[in-house]
């Protein structure tokens, strides 16, 4: 993947009022109309909607998303058809973006779509490289966005799509989005009978097309232009799936109810098995856990997916926050300040390298910095003015909530035994009765997983972590969470929780004064002063243990056939839980998936056999 800057589009306009790319010199779609010129092009040239009737999904791959016309033509064309799929997917690369405001100025000449291009607006991501994940209209939508150059973006994309609307700019304006390379892309992302249509009917399309498997001819084009270009994949039409859509989740972490959530939401009826009384009672029950990506000079496989898995938590967070009233403990960002000397150097490298924007992570010099939090702080950093901390119980209720018709719960129970045979999963307990079966199981249950044959294997560590709890202190007070060598956040309902410890091999499942002083250790390295007058001794604390991995990645995907995992998420659970869900789902489903092809490979639980440690 790149690592150079984004570069968002310019808003232009040609004499007519046409909007135009000064980049590629051509205009975003005909002087005619640019809502009719989608409708006839790209939705009557796949045979769309007639095309999407009868299926429970489809999707949709587009290479050009523009000022996302023909993405509202297609969603209100959704929308209006009594016969349309119950879930679309639509994938579109896109090298230079719009922002939100310009999106607003261009969307706002077709009001026929506000409420769509308003809720669309709404969701839109930062203007960093990489996937999106988008839900839309409660989720019957699903809009996944490639931010970069698709020659370097389609090769990291796993689906299977039933039509393209190839809409770059003119071959001769962009090559590279109508070259032969790409079209082999497009074939290998191609059903069996999928379609395209595109405006061009040049010459050497046509041939590269044909070259990479796509019949095509021409046909009408729209408005002045007398042709366009409709074509098809040569093969036998797919056969729809129907699979039995139920699952065993293990574990009620954030880890195993967010898989809840996501298979639910799908229409999944999942038996959920944990072995204490309630939810979150282990590394979840943090009632402040904060939540911010990762940034490193080298950009490795953890900062990438932790870019994606930030904007899709917070999306996560805000749908479940309307039955959750008690989920945000604190949303005014998180500061990250320097540890070492030369650190708020290397992040304001990181950010200017990337050309990560305000909307998602600000420098921070210590004066600015102290101003946001409220309290003078030691170093500079950065800020993340999306960050936030969450009462993380309060999410996996939340996330049991939601779809709570779908899921039955077996609480106080714990599954010790795992066997498979024709009918599928079977989770038996101590006593070697059976709990319950399914054609899939998702293991979520942290280090608890080694316990079990199948996925014994994994080289899980089991990490002790103690948290201090600090009561309120009535002449100081953190206006947000303050990360660093470990972290501060506010409480719900008052005071703080400082923390956390991280040791190995440790088997003290009662909290030690030593540790809650090793905490104000590192809090007065970030805030001095801050804890002055607290007594070690005299501080409650917490104990939860942590599974984590070599690498420092998640686990989430399949080990064998209905086995899935989900675990290895460290300290970062709320960071990884809701995009490892969604990723799991994705997958079950045959759905396109919602990150890159190799940080796909980069949480499988099959790293480790292919990469043994």
């Amino acid at each position: 993947m790149s690592r150079t800057a984004l570069i968002p589009a310019r808003l232009a306009f040609t004499e007519t009022g046409t909007p135009y790319s000064e980049t590629f010199a051509d205009v975003y779609h005909s002087a005619e109309g640019g809502c009719e010129q989608a409708r006839h092009v790209f939705l009557a040239g796949n045979h769309l909607p007639e095309r999407w009737r009868g299926r429970s999904t489809f999707t949709i791959v587009e290479t050009g998303f523009g000022l996302g016309l023909n993405f509202l033509a297609t969603w209100a064309a959704l929308r209006g058809d009594a016969q349309a799929p119950a879930r679309l997917h639509f994938v579109s690369v896109e090298k230079h973006p719009f922002s939100v405001a310009d999106l607003e100025t261009l969307q706002a000449r077709w009001p026929e779509f506000s409420a769509l291009s308003r809720e669309l607006r709404s969701a839109w991501p930062p203007l960093i490289r990489g996937f999106h994940r988008l839900h839309l209209d409660d989720e019957r939508i699903t809009l996944t966005l490639l931010f970069g150059d698709a020659v370097e973006l389609l090769p990291q994309l796993q689906a299977q799509a039933d039509a393209f609307y190839l809409d770059g700019f003119a071959p001769p304006k962009n090559p590279d989005l109508w070259s032969p390379r790409l079209f082999e892309e497009l074939a290998r992302l191609a059903a069996p009978d999928a379609t395209l249509a595109s405006y061009t009917v040049a010459g050497q399309v046509r041939n590269d097309l044909a070259a990479a498997g796509f019949a095509n001819s021409k046909r009408r084009g729209f408005a002045q232009k007398r042709d366009m270009l409709v074509g098809w994949r040569e093969g036998s039409p797919s056969i729809a799936s129907s699979p039995a859509r139920r699952a065993i989740v293990l574990g009620a972490g954030l880890a195993g109810t967010c898989c809840v959530e996501r298979l639910a939401a799908r229409g999944w009826q999942i038996d959920l098995i944990e072995r204490h009384s309630k939810p979150a009672q282990e590394a979840s029950a943090n009632p402040a856990a904060i939540l911010r990506p990762v940034l490193n000079l080298a950009d490795t496989a953890p900062a990438r997916l932790s870019r994606s898995a930030f904007a899709y938590t917070l999306q996560h967070l805000h749908k479940m926050q309307s039955g959750a009233q008690r989920l945000l403990a604190r949303h005014s960002g998180v500061l990250q300040l320097a540890v070492k000397a030369d650190e708020a150097a290397r992040l304001r490298q990181i950010i200017a390298m990337l050309g990560l924007p305000d909307d998602f992570v600000r420098n921070a010099d210590a004066e600015y910095a102290s101003r946001l939090a409220g309290y003078p702080v030691r170093a500079a950093g950065c800020w993340f003015p999306r960050g936030a901390s969450i009462n993380a119980p309060e999410l996996c209720y939340a996330n049991l909530s939601r779809h709570a018709q779908r899921v039955t719960q077996h609480f106080q129970r714990r599954g010790l035994r795992l066997e498979n045979n024709a009918e599928g999963w079977q989770v038996f307990d101590a006593d070697d009765a059976l709990i319950t079966a399914a054609p899939v199981i998702v293991v979520a249950n942290a280090f608890d997983c080694v316990l079990l044959e199948p996925t014994q294997s994994l080289p899980l560590q089991k990490v002790r972590g103690q948290l201090t709890y600090l009561p309120a202190l009535h002449d100081r007070e953190l206006k947000l969470a303050v990360s660093g060598n470990g972290y501060i956040a506010p409480l719900p309902d008052g005071g703080y929780c400082l923390g956390a410890t991280f040791q190995h091999d440790d088997p003290q499942v009662t909290p030690r004064i030593e540790d809650n002083r090793e905490n104000l250790t590192r809090l007065e390295a970030l805030l001095p002063g801050f804890a002055n007058g607290l007594d070690a001794g005299g501080l409650e604390g917490r104990v939860a243990y942590r599974a984590t991995t070599p690498d420092r990645l998640p686990i989430f995907g399949a080990m064998q056939q209905g086995l899935v995992v989900a675990t290895g998420l460290g300290a970062r659970g709320l960071l990884w839980a809701p995009i490892g869900a969604e990723l799991i789902a994705a997958q079950l489903e045959g759905e396109p998936l919602p990150v890159e092809r190799e940080l796909v490979t980069g949480v499988s639980p099959l790293r480790f056999s292919r990469n043994p440690h």
